[in-house]
């Protein structure tokens, strides 16, 4: 009978609009929840009944059920925070966490609150480790990612780094005509004439020299040395690279020759510009020269075209690097005096073509003689000081030796249907069949949106619009509730029939 099946769409109309308010409060109570995305519960009619009526077929509605109650992925708005690793994604994706202790699970998360457990790892409160890729620093000195999506570890202490460049610019004084020392540099340093061997005297032997402190693998520091003294030559100036004697542990060591590293000369333009650099006084076609297992040899030149010295800060051990014939101990160091090499490389060895001087390099002005710039690579053993984390999720480590590295990248996911992912509680979500394969990718690529440091996504709850669907809801509800006790009143009459 009709009046029966009123009753079933009123029920269906009460038990729905249950379910919105559940919906609605479970909104409400995530106001404040960070990475909270809203639900919305939608309704569809049931099948409806076919009757027969003077006009033909009709059709009369049973009720209503629930049609979807799933989240929708708008982007909320951001918090300022004072935690670098406090982190939000502008636009589309999801941080991917996992659970230490179940193997391959990976949850997809838009709450980045974020931080470094005891063992360097980057969590959520949680627990649950933060995915990305390690990155590694490449000889050209840009970083880039390795190896596969992993936990995100961050290392406390930064190894020490052994010099393998060292840059010197200086003025030389134009002013200058004529050498200190009738010998060369070379000469006077293994002099013992009233002097130990390795002993030079400003003003006796040379005209200037400047220092820069370069590291070995272990970390220690040792100081580099260059002097310079005028020639007889126009504009020609003789230099030696030296260290301490008493740091010296190649060949030789104990000594005279111990502490030289390479010498050879510089030759400048009118315009007191770097014209060449070469071994032999007076003739450009000859090489620089390096000290290397007891004898003076022409250098080769690094990847950066600048003449490579041999360096023994630690003892020999007797084994040879078959990469470059030393002994694995010894320490290959380019040196830059501002001007690089043209070479060509076709020939073995390489044929020096000319000099091609840089924007800041050394030069022979009339001005007194002065270090203008230095600079080398090496750096000693530090210790983490703080972390940053960029636009495309890159974590770069701040350590006490000056060393700023980039450690890790975080990774983002995405997927074709985000409202099919699957809830699992603590801001996560799971992917479904329904959901698709995540496809996952580097910040701001492929899809994916940036990510914004020292921030943290708030909910997408708006109160305005669930007090108004409240309203609703409610009226929704009482409405359903008067369709039954109608009902009841007119079954009520029609018992009443028979009296």
């Amino acid at each position: 009978m009709g009046l029966t099946s009123s009753l079933y769409s009123g029920v269906s109309g009460l038990s729905n609009m249950g379910t919105a308010m559940q919906v609605i409060g479970d909104n409400v109570s995530n106001v404040n929840t960070m990475g909270f995305k809203g639900s919305r519960a939608t309704f569809q009619d049931i099948m409806a009944q076919n009757i027969n009526t003077a006009g033909g077929q009709s059709q009369i509605g049973r009720g209503s059920s629930m049609a979807d109650a799933s989240p929708v992925f708008t982007q909320g708005s951001f918090e300022s925070t004072t935690s670098p690793t406090d982190l939000s994604i502008a636009g589309n994706g999801f941080f991917m966490v996992s659970d230490p202790n179940i193997e391959n699970s990976v949850y997809y998360t838009r709450a980045g609150q974020f931080n470094f457990d005891q063992y360097g790892y980057l969590v959520d409160p949680a627990g649950l480790t933060v995915q990305g890729w390690e990155m590694e620093v490449q000889p050209d000195g840009t970083a880039e990612v390795i190896g596969s999506i992993g936990d995100i570890q961050v290392s406390n202490t930064s190894p020490p780094v052994a010099t393998s460049q060292a840059t010197i610019a200086v003025n030389l004084d134009s002013r200058i005509t004529g050498p200190v020392s009738a010998g060369s540099l070379w000469d006077d340093w293994v002099s013992t004439d009233g002097k130990a061997a390795g002993t030079l005297t400003p003003n006796v032997n040379y005209e200037y020299k400047t220092t820069i402190s370069v590291y070995d693998s272990l970390g220690n520091t040792h100081d580099l040395t260059v002097y310079f003294d005028r020639t007889d030559n126009e504009r020609e100036w003789e230099f030696l690279v030296a260290i301490d004697p008493e740091q010296d542990r190649g060949p030789a060591a104990g000594t005279d020759e111990a502490g030289m590293l390479a010498r050879g000369h510089l030759l400048f333009t009118p315009q007191g510009q770097i014209a060449s650099i070469y071994g032999t006084s007076g003739d450009p076609t000859t090489h620089v020269e390096r000290f290397d297992n007891g004898t003076w040899e022409s250098v080769t030149y690094g990847d950066n075209n600048y003449p490579q010295l041999i360096a023994y800060f630690l003892p020999q051990t007797g084994t040879l690097d078959p990469a470059t014939g030393e002994d694995v101990s010894a320490q290959i160091m380019e040196f830059n005096f501002g001007a690089r090499a043209v070479l060509d490389r076709s020939t073995s060895p390489p044929t020096l073509l000319n000099w091609s001087t840089e924007a800041i390099s050394t030069s022979q002005y009339a001005n007194r003689s002065s270090t203008v710039f230095y600079d080398q690579d090496g750096f000693g053993p530090g210790f983490l000081e703080s972390v940053t984390v960029d636009s495309k999720g890159v974590i770069s480590g701040h350590y006490s030796n000056g060393r700023i590295i980039a450690l890790a990248q975080v990774a983002l996911a995405r997927f074709n249907s985000p409202a099919d992912l699957a809830k699992e509680g603590g801001n996560l979500f799971r992917d479904t069949t329904a959901s698709g394969a995540p496809i996952t990718g580097l910040p701001r690529t492929n899809g994916l949106g940036s990510i914004a440091s020292n921030a943290l996504e708030q909910s997408t709850v708006d109160l305005g619009t669930e007090f108004v669907r409240l309203i609703i809801t409610q009226r929704a509800f009482q409405a359903n509730s008067r369709v039954i006790t109608t009902t009841d009143d007119l079954l009520n009459e029609l018992l009443n029939m028979k009296r």
